[in-house]
């Protein structure tokens, strides 16, 4: 019995292996097939995502600002 769980072992470290190294192989052939943005258009998307950021955070406060001036009158006024 113990020989034969070594083989079942052997066979399924061997399974294993083919497996990671066909996922690999087919990872690296669908890395090949993306199209990769240029640095031009890199750069140009990230001010997009920091203006956006920037403009998002300049409305929160501003909401946050609003909102506790309307909670201070309503505190004193009741």
């Amino acid at each position: 019995m113990v020989g034969s769980s070594r083989t079942h072992e052997g066979i399924f470290i061997i399974r294993f292996y083919k497996q990671v190294v066909q996922f690999i192989s087919e990872v690296k052939a669908e890395l090949m097939k993306v199209a990769w943005p240029t640095k031009e258009e890199t750069v140009s998307s990230t001010w997009v995502v920091i203006t956006a950021v920037a403009l998002v955070a300049v409305w929160i406060f501003i909401a946050d600002k609003a909102s506790a001036i309307v909670m201070m009158t309503l505190q004193r006024v009741f």
